[in-house]
């Protein structure tokens, strides 16, 4: 059972857990009650969350054809940047300004050297979602023209 599933299951029935994924089995280290309200907003959350993954992972496969350098780091962070803007003008995200409501890196601190030789592009996105009041933390990764 994957991680996502299990807590799934586990919150349907009412429960709030801690895991530990070991052997590839959950493991419920501490569990407490948790309303039908939370469960609701944190399966919202967890939607949101893979929509936006997939939104800025569609929104930035043009990288494929691109060299993995600082230019390409900052456009992909102007296109995440403004993909992200959209969703916090919309009232997706909270902050009473932008960067309150999310942050994009992009450039030499998110991929070691052998992901930049490889031609693999990492961004991290963090992103504070109207509810539950928790900032999440998004690892886009794409392939770019030095891909070997």
């Amino acid at each position: 059972m994957n991680r996502t599933l299990a807590q799934a299951v586990i919150l349907t029935v009412g429960m709030g857990v801690a895991l530990r994924i070991a052997s590839g089995a959950p493991q419920v280290q501490k569990s407490a009650p948790v309303s039908k309200a939370t469960v609701a907003a944190r399966g919202t959350q967890a939607q949101y969350l893979d929509y936006l993954k997939k939104s800025l992972t569609q929104q930035t496969q043009w990288v494929a054809f691109q060299p993995n350098n600082p230019k390409l780091w900052a456009n992909v962070r102007q296109t995440t940047n403004n993909f992200l803007l959209n969703e916090w003008k919309q009232g997706k995200l909270q902050g009473a300004r932008s960067q309150e409501a999310f942050y994009v890196k992009c450039d030499s601190t998110t991929m070691t050297q052998a992901d930049i030789n490889s031609g693999r592009l990492i961004c991290l996105v963090g992103v504070a979602p109207t509810r539950p009041a928790e900032f999440a933390v998004l690892r886009i990764t794409q392939w770019t023209a030095g891909h070997k």
